[in-house]
């Protein structure tokens, strides 16, 4: 933990001196986009996450990652919990550069968030092959299903349960849920 936690703070200097050495006239037409990675890895996992619901998995801890937008065109400020994907970069940086379009393949722009509230997707998916088996989720913000190539599934009320530690599909559903 302590080599993570000194990573960490070697980025943040890092991010803050390349910040400090952009010129100013390049800095006011720069927008600046960092990026959670998958997670922290599970040697590292806090609480409420565990080794097995961190990086390299489906759960929120591994595929719920902070995206932090500022700089030039950016007059958004707060947070909200719009359903983005890494693959969406690739639109909105393309509609951030002039390029006149909003969506391609499973690339969708949220360049409009950038300056007022909205909404970005309906679903949100995620897929992963560990090597060992093939797993896959999907989820609308407030509920997730979660299955595996064993045939294993699993569905969690994220509102309710946001560290997806009680399956909904254990129990009775009701009309709500």
């Amino acid at each position: 933990m302590p080599y993570y936690m000194a990573a960490i703070e070697s980025m943040d200097y890092q991010i803050g001196r390349l910040l400090d050495n952009i010129p100013m006239d390049e800095l006011e037409n720069t927008i600046i986009v960092f990026m959670g990675y998958n997670g922290s890895p599970g040697q590292v996992a806090q609480r409420p996450y565990t080794r097995t619901s961190s990086k390299g998995g489906l759960f929120q801890g591994g595929i719920n990652v902070p995206l932090y937008v500022a700089g030039a065109g950016v007059s958004r400020t707060g947070s909200d919990d719009n359903l983005i994907t890494s693959t969406d970069m690739f639109s909105t940086l393309a509609q951030v550069a002039g390029v006149d379009i909003t969506q391609i393949n499973d690339s969708k722009s949220f360049n409009h968030l950038l300056t007022s509230e909205g909404n970005h997707r309906d679903y949100q998916y995620s897929e992963n092959d560990n090597g060992t088996n093939e797993q896959w989720t999907i989820s609308n913000g407030n509920y997730k299903l979660w299955l595996n190539d064993a045939s294993e599934e699993h569905m969690y009320n994220l509102a309710a349960d946001p560290y997806e530690r009680n399956d909904i599909l254990t129990s009775t559903l009701s009309v709500e849920e």
